[in-house]
């Protein structure tokens, strides 16, 4: 079972920074997930619709330049970085889970693919609620992984994940159950897991035989 460090590492150092993305490397994180959102035809590593909440701007994306946002102290003097850093961090190091989480962001990350080398994508993963996202990654670039994020309505998000020849099936803690899971993987799907930091369930997850699981704390698969 997968251990995919969520945001980085953020129960231990300030979620999709590169210090929480170290952090997850150090304590054995098998892959790292981050979000992302288009700013000026670029993707920032940021969870966010605005940056109240995780770093010291207030508002929204929108309203900022792309410089004005990278001015920002994202917390103990980081600043959000550019999914460029990120894959220059991890690369040869830990898998990558992108999430595409505003319009666009397909695209953009497409062709931003088109110049990256094939090093950076042999362990990549892009996942999303929105599946017109998706459905852009998969049209423009075929070898790309995707992960389908499941909200209420599981039945819905496998639908989607097999016409989108999707690689895996994204579920929430609260609605794994040994049911979902035995489908999933009958239709050839990953099933990874959000967000498990307790050990108990982390446990459990293992028992029920999903392919790995998004904690906050990567170090406690091992504990």
């Amino acid at each position: 079972m997968l251990m995919i460090g969520h945001r980085g590492a953020m129960g231990c150092a300030p979620e999709n920074t590169l210090l929480s993305i170290h952090k997850a490397i150090e304590l054995g994180a098998d892959w790292v997930e981050i979000d992302v959102h288009c700013v000026a035809d670029k993707l920032l590593v940021i969870h966010d619709e605005t940056v109240d909440r995780t770093t010291n701007g207030r508002g929204k994306l929108i309203d900022y330049s792309f410089e004005e946002l990278r001015a920002l102290d994202a917390g103990l003097g980081q600043r959000i970085p550019t999914l460029q850093e990120v894959l220059e961090v991890t690369v040869g190091k830990v898998g990558l889970n992108i999430e595409l989480k505003g319009l666009g962001t397909g695209k953009v990350l497409t062709s931003l693919l088109r110049n990256t080398p094939e090093t950076y994508k042999n362990k990549m993963l892009v996942s999303s609620f929105l599946m017109p996202e998706l459905e852009q990654v998969v049209r423009l670039n075929q070898h790309v992984k995707v992960g389908v994020l499941a909200g209420n309505n599981i039945n819905e998000s496998i639908a989607w994940a097999t016409k989108l020849k999707a690689f895996s099936i994204h579920i929430r803690l609260q609605k794994v159950t040994p049911k979902w899971v035995d489908r999933a993987h009958d239709l050839g799907l990953k099933v990874y897991v959000y967000t498990v930091n307790k050990v108990v369930q982390i446990r459990r997850m293992k028992e029920l035989g999903v392919d790995g699981v998004f904690s906050d704390y990567p170090n406690r698969l091992t504990s």
